[in-house]
């Protein structure tokens, strides 16, 4: 039942942790496991949980699993995991670099205080141990720091039997004040050193600052320099006070962040708890970003960096997250890592969101001005790979290229690329030729090849999409052709009665041909309305009921069973038909009338073959307002609902 679970959603998190408990209990759980991080490969816990189990079988195949994620998953549970391995099975030396490697990674973490004080511990008892060699009066003379228990033996004394001879008689075993004296030296742990890891665990926001500040203070005056500790700890102070305040609006900020949640594909499912995730994590950021450390601009760069790395482990199919994040590495100078941040969101994540990859793409195009090969060439292969990735058809892919292409390569291959198009590419929809109608008006400026693309358009699509016969005629009005609009309009209105009644003939009947007779028809009366004189307005009533009634006659139906006016056929107006008549752009009037209850879409609502179809608000305004005229706003005031 789990791996049917897992087949059916390869990111079913419940399913996984149950499966691999499975395996756990059966002593067979290392396939699962790698399936389980092939799958999930920035899931903390899945491989904190792999290597726990690797450790129980050799020490080198836990490293291994380490090795293959810690870079990758900046998670300070994962982490801590690790820094216990190493405490248990690794030598001194090696221990020492480990915790090193962590502090500069995560030392900015807000939980990262104890990782912090264990560090310190060891340092300071290397440094006593210095101390000590170097002057037998240390101890009496006050040279020597307060030391905590040692984090390695602590770990070692929880090890089993069986786990505690894999050390014995290793380097790992050797504990001594020799080998800390080796390592020390090695790793040159000095005064310096000890100095600059006091002053960054103390500037920075977690639980164990008050109790490393009072380590540091009794550093800096053991080295018998009062001046000298009062002028540094009076710098220091400052930062130490700032930290433990936003120490303590982090707390809040963090609370309820699940630092161990895998990210996963947003779904009905799972919306509520994703939105309320991604809106705690966008709280952090925001507070981060205000800079409450006062630190400089590559510190902040670093300290912010990692927020958002840490909450990619759990938002990572937000798109809004990676805009985001790539806005603020901009704003920090760093462009093509901002470039490469987007370009993993889409590869490693959401490989069909539009949004980022048409970012991507144009990242590319403009990373340089002028633009240089290489970066026309990157942008070529980004394109290419976008309309070869995304969902068919996707005009709007279509249209960014073409866009892309006039921008870079000229009227020529713009040309060339739209008509290859429009017998090749499965994302060559209606919009597509408004948009090289619109191009051919509003760059090149000829009315005559917009007029053409606009006819091959309705050649091909005009039976079934209205909005685009209805950008025509705003272009044509736009371009004072108000004869040609109103014979398009006519054309339209007639192809759709004459469709109407062989429907009605026929016993048939389709929604979609009646909304879309009723659309172009009301657009005809406020073009009308608005351009025309009060005989035009009633002859456009006039054509709709004589064409209705003669469509009928070339019928033979008789002429008593003839239906004098096609109200039945969507052309009997409603109140709210009627308001949006009186539409003037933005301005509609409001007849009162009692709340509606809203309704839940129909499913056909949001398929794309009703949105291609039906004369849909969105799909309608798209083309209206977006129409190759001079002016949209003047060429069809009704702008909202054409």
């Amino acid at each position: 039942a789990l791996e049917s679970a897992i087949e059916a959603d390869p990111y079913d998190i419940a399913a996984w942790d149950g499966r691999l408990k499975e395996a756990i209990q059966a002593g067979s759980a290392t396939d699962v496991f790698e399936r389980a991080v092939k799958q999930l490969p920035f899931a903390a816990r899945m491989w904190a949980g792999y290597a726990e189990c690797a450790e129980l079988l050799e020490t080198a195949q836990a490293m291994a699993v380490y090795q293959r994620c810690l870079q990758q998953v900046p998670n300070l549970d994962l982490w801590t995991t690790y820094l216990g391995f190493c405490k248990r099975f690794l030598p001194l030396e090696d221990v020492l670099r480990a915790y090193t490697r962590a502090v500069d990674l995560l030392g900015t973490d807000t939980r990262a205080g104890l990782l912090w004080a264990e560090y310190l511990s060891l340092l300071k008892h290397t440094y006593n141990t210095q101390q000590k060699k170097d002057n037998p009066d240390a101890e009496v003379s006050g040279k020597l720091l307060a030391e905590d228990a040692s984090p390695v033996e602590a770990a070692r004394r929880s090890l089993k039997p069986a786990l505690k001879k894999r050390i014995e008689g290793t380097k790992a075993a050797d504990l001594s004040d020799d080998e800390f004296l080796r390592v020390g030296e090695v790793l040159k742990i000095d005064v310096d050193f000890l100095r600059r890891i006091f002053q960054r665990a103390v500037s920075t926001a977690h639980s164990a600052l008050e109790k490393l500040w009072i380590g540091y203070e009794q550093f800096e005056k053991s080295l018998g320099n009062p001046p000298m500790a009062q002028k540094l700890l009076g710098e220091h102070m400052p930062r130490f006070v700032r930290a433990k305040a936003a120490f303590k609006e982090l707390q809040t900020l963090y609370s309820g962040v699940d630092h161990f949640a895998i990210a996963v594909p947003l779904q009905q499912k799972n919306a509520e708890q994703q939105g309320k995730l991604m809106k705690k994590w966008r709280g952090v950021l925001q507070f981060e970003r205000t800079n409450p450390l006062r630190l400089g601009r590559k510190d902040l760069q670093a300290r912010v960096t990692l927020v958002y790395q840490q909450a990619a482990l759990a938002c990572a199919f937000h798109a809004e997250f990676w805009h985001d994040f790539a806005e603020w590495l901009d704003l920090g100078g760093q462009r093509e890592e901002a470039t490469a941040v987007l370009r993993r969101a889409v590869e490693r994540f959401l490989p069909s969101e539009l949004t980022l990859r048409l970012l991507v793409a144009q990242r590319h195009e403009l990373n340089e001005v002028p633009p240089s090969a290489s970066s026309l060439e990157a942008a070529d292969e980004e394109y290419e790979k976008l309309l070869n990735d995304m969902p068919k058809p996707c005009p709007l892919a279509l249209i960014n290229y073409l866009a892309y292409l006039r921008r870079q390569r000229g009227a020529g291959e713009f040309r060339s690329a739209f008509l290859e198009a429009t017998e090749n590419s499965p994302h060559c929809t209606w919009e597509v030729y408004l948009f090289a109608a619109q191009t051919e008006y509003h760059v090149y400026g000829s009315e005559d090849a917009a007029a053409k693309v606009f006819r091959l358009g309705l050649e091909r699509y005009g039976e079934r999409e209205p909005s685009l016969l209805a950008a025509y005629v705003n272009f044509l009005v736009g371009a004072n052709d108000l004869r040609g609009a109103r014979a398009e309009l006519s054309r339209g209105v007639l192809d759709r009665l004459q469709a109407a009644v062989r429907d009605r003939m026929s016993n048939r009947s389709d929604p979609r041909l009646h909304d879309s007779l009723a659309f172009l028809w009301q657009k005809w009366s406020r073009l009308e309305r608005y351009f025309g004189d009060a005989s035009a307005v009633q002859r456009v009533a006039s054509f709709r009921d004589e064409e209705f009634r003669n469509l009928q006659r070339d019928q033979d139906v008789e002429e008593d069973a003839v239906v004098e006016t096609p109200a039945a056929l969507g052309l009997s107006m409603t109140i709210r038909q009627v308001e949006e008549g009186f539409r003037f752009g933005h301005l509609v009037p409001q007849a009162s009338s009692a709340p509606q209850p809203v309704k839940a879409p129909r499913q056909e609502d949001s398929s794309p073959s009703a949105s291609a179809t039906a004369p849909a608000a969105a799909s309608a305004a798209a083309a209206a307002s977006t129409a190759a005229a001079p002016s949209a706003s003047s060429s069809d005031p009704p702008a909202a609902s054409a």
